[in-house]
């Protein structure tokens, strides 16, 4: 297996509207397509779908005018480059859609969803109260029979020392519903100073807690086999805990997942990988001086 740089991507941010094909509901920017084929980027993870109530289905950040085929012009870029797409649903904030539907429409979602972007796998970031493990494990068991090549991945918050309790919960869960799945750790917002000069450490300290972790799951595992089983998802530049994941930590991390076999690297996100010099987090920079140009974090990941 080789390790794959997949980051995520908020495809409702800097939007394109005047795209005659797509008027007016618009589309995600196709500029980003170009970064992904300059860059040799693998991937993308579509980020994020979740519940809108009024229609009672799943739309990109909750909003109506973003149903689900909304962001199919960039999955359908991806596709035709024989690149990557993972499509991910839940994401910090808004419900996800297991909080409000029945096991039933979960799958017809998933399905419809894998379907409709030919997608390679679906992620499922749970790090806020608003879903229901047991009814995604649940679905994903029909859906995972039904579609064997479709990857899963269960992203949740880390700390270096590994998952928290409620993220273990949710691992016992997916391997109770006897799902193949990864388990892809946030490596980012630890709100602890002692982390704040070694972002790439702790990073890679994650990964491997993570792998220890998941040797209580699958005991007849090498630790080889079990790294195979994680993945890690930095935020690169500042964190909302003002610590910056620097570009070096970048490169340590790359070398580290790549060393050890790890399933995928990941960073949030795309859209953030620019250059500014801003005090604050943005949604399209880094907000990291030292950066110069477009994509140097995901140059840095990639080695």
């Amino acid at each position: 297996m080789t390790t794959t740089y997949t980051p995520y991507i908020d495809v409702t941010v800097n939007a394109q509207w005047d795209d005659w094909q797509n008027y007016p509901q618009g589309r995600p920017n196709p500029e980003y397509t170009q970064r992904v084929i300059d860059w040799n980027i693998d991937g993308l993870i579509l980020a994020f779908l979740t519940f809108e109530p009024k229609s009672e289905s799943a739309c990109w950040a909750a909003q109506p005018t973003m149903p689900l085929e909304w962001a199919k012009p960039l999955a359908d870029d991806l596709n035709a480059l024989g690149k990557k797409v993972i499509v991910s649903f839940g994401g910090a904030a808004n419900y996800d859609i297991s909080a409000k539907l029945p096991v039933e429409k979960l799958v017809e979602t998933y399905e419809k969803t894998i379907d409709m972007f030919g997608v390679s796998g679906l992620d499922f970031d749970l790090e806020n109260d608003l879903f229901d493990a047991d009814k995604i494990c649940e679905a994903l068991k029909i859906v995972q029979k039904n579609h064997k090549d479709v990857a899963i991945s269960f992203t949740l918050p880390v700390m270096p020392t590994g998952l928290t309790n409620t993220g273990l919960g949710i691992v016992r869960k997916a391997v109770d519903a006897g799902l193949t799945f990864v388990i892809n750790g946030m490596a980012m917002d630890y709100y602890n100073p002692a982390y704040y000069d070694h972002m790439g450490k702790a990073a890679n300290d994650a990964v491997t807690s993570m792998a220890n972790q998941m040797a209580t799951f699958y005991p007849t595992l090498s630790l080889r086999e079990l790294y195979n089983k994680v993945a890690v998802t930095p935020m690169i530049g500042k964190n909302d805990d003002m610590s910056m994941f620097t570009l070096e930590n970048a490169r340590e991390v790359g070398v580290y997942a790549r060393e050890h076999n790890v399933a995928f690297i990941g960073s949030w996100s795309f859209n953030r990988d620019n250059p500014s010099n801003s005090q604050w987090v943005e949604l399209e920079s880094s907000s990291n001086p030292q950066q110069t140009y477009s994509c140097e974090y995901a140059k840095y990941f990639i080695g």
